[in-house]
């Protein structure tokens, strides 16, 4: 095992050290090089990637042909889901020629997985690590990962991350992951001295505490702002409503939530800055970003993507514990897609938006994204879920044609917002509003923008999405 590996297990305790020892032990520890810390997966890693983008077509068609041909060895060879499911297709490792072949292979969709997990996962080549999503909504789903992909997550962000500047221990704010508030000290914050990061507490950015906040960050004299969408927009807004200057930043690093373009347009006029926007997830069997409103682009030596009926199917590389194979991520990607030449294999697209439960459903039983509903739904210039005025908006649906909407704050007007949302779909919808003191995210302090209990799947052949 890597030093970070056996370190990683113990993070709770170093978590409970007084600061100035985290301090001490931290800034020793994150001066050591990555290619240590992490072992020699990383630098692989690091190394491949870099050679992987700097080469022609035909090298990186090959090298996607070779990785998932791996992936389909290991899963035909180690996996019994696999090995039966391949047998009912009439398939084998074999028939894979070309990278069009895979999507003649069977798919795996997140119920699959929670139904056949004790049959989905080996350890003949390395140690399973157990992991899980989804778990806001409803029963988290458990994945299984190899010890090693967290040293080849670490190589592909500080690689994309690289693209605004970005270089490993920069000073950056982080507003992401665990809460680290303790409202008994007064601290609201947390140095963490390994990467370099000043957390700020999400849980307190929409409450009074916020000045404190904001001078604490502010002496810190970060780079960049890395976190959740909805963390750095509070940020933003609370700096105006305190009448406070935004902090200079050379760049901001968003992830793990939809950014909507309305709230990335008011992230960049607010800091004058670029804005890289993140798009991974647990099971790591896909990476992309995007820098301002570009297109995603996807780093295809991570794992291969195919776009299918707007659903991001992927393959997972390098997972010799639990191979996804054509995997159903349930992310919606929309506009244009770009292609590696005559192949299906996906090199960018326009939009990822997120969950396929993101979406709203008509009493006609049209499906209606989130995304649409966001950027069309205005009462002035800007989107009104980007006002100063509404710090969270949470939709809630049990019905088709009925959805519950909260909103925190204390917005101007908001019959003119149910009126305008009824307007836009025609009557499709009836919403019913309610001003609420706080909505709750998860327990990493993420957003959850639909709490939708309908099965999506059902009405997915019909249309998607608003004009």
């Amino acid at each position: 095992m890597t030093f970070e590996e056996i370190l990683h297990q113990y993070k709770e305790v170093y978590y409970r050290f007084p600061q100035s020892l985290k301090t001490f032990l931290g800034s020793v520890y994150g001066s050591i090089p990555l290619s240590i810390r992490f072992g020699k997966h990383y630098s692989i890693h690091e190394t491949l990637l870099r050679e992987f983008e700097a080469a022609d077509t035909q090298f990186q068609l090959d090298f996607i042909y070779n990785k998932t041909l791996e992936t389909l060895l290991f899963a035909e060879q180690h996996i019994p889901y696999y090995q039966k499911r391949f047998r009912e297709y009439g398939l084998s490792a074999k028939d894979f020629k070309s990278p069009e072949d895979i999507a003649q292979f069977p798919t795996l969709h997140k119920e699959d997985i929670k139904t056949h997990i004790a049959n989905l996962h080996s350890n003949v080549a390395e140690t399973p690590v157990a992991y899980y999503s989804g778990g806001s909504l409803s029963t988290p789903t458990q994945y299984f990962l190899p010890a090693s992909s967290r040293a080849k997550e670490k190589a592909y962000n500080n690689y994309i991350f690289s693209q605004i500047g970005y270089r490993y221990r920069d000073r950056a704010l982080l507003s992401r992951g665990r809460e680290i508030f303790k409202p008994h000290r007064n601290t609201y914050w947390e140095y963490e001295p390994v990467d370099n990061y000043l957390y700020l507490c999400s849980s307190y950015m929409n409450s009074d505490i916020f000045p404190k906040i904001y001078t604490k960050a502010l002496k810190f004299k970060p780079k960049f702002f890395i976190g959740y969408p909805s963390a750095v927009l509070s940020f933003m807004k609370q700096s105006k409503k305190h009448h406070l200057t935004a902090i200079p930043l050379e760049g901001i690093i968003l992830a793990s939530e939809t950014l909507y373009q309305e709230e990335l347009r008011t992230l960049q006029e607010y800091f004058d800055t670029k804005v890289l926007t993140h798009y991974g997830h647990t099971e790591r069997s896909a990476i992309a970003y995007r820098i301002n409103d570009e297109s995603y682009r996807f780093l295809a030596s991570y794992g291969l993507v195919r776009i299918v009926n707007e659903e991001i199917i992927t393959t997972s590389f390098d997972n010799f514990v639990m191979p996804f194979i054509n995997y159903q991520t349930a992310d919606h990607a929309t506009g244009t897609v770009t292609y590696y030449p005559q192949s299906s294999v996906v090199k960018g697209v326009t939009h990822i938006e997120g969950r396929i439960q993101d979406f709203l459903v008509t009493k006609d039983h049209r499906l209606i994204s989130i995304t649409a509903m966001t950027s069309a739904t205005t009462t002035s210039k800007k989107g009104h879920f980007v006002a100063d005025d509404i710090h969270a908006v949470q939709y809630i649906q049990s019905e088709p044609g009925k959805v519950t909407v909260l909103l925190e704050g204390t917005p101007s007007n908001p019959n003119a917002i149910a009126e305008k949302m009824t307007t836009l779909l025609q009557g499709g919808i009836d919403f019913d509003l309610n001003i609420v003191e706080r909505i709750d995210k998860t327990p990493r302090g993420k957003r959850v923008i639909c709490k939708q209990s309908l099965d999506i799947e059902r009405f997915r052949h019909t249309t998607a999405s608003l004009t």
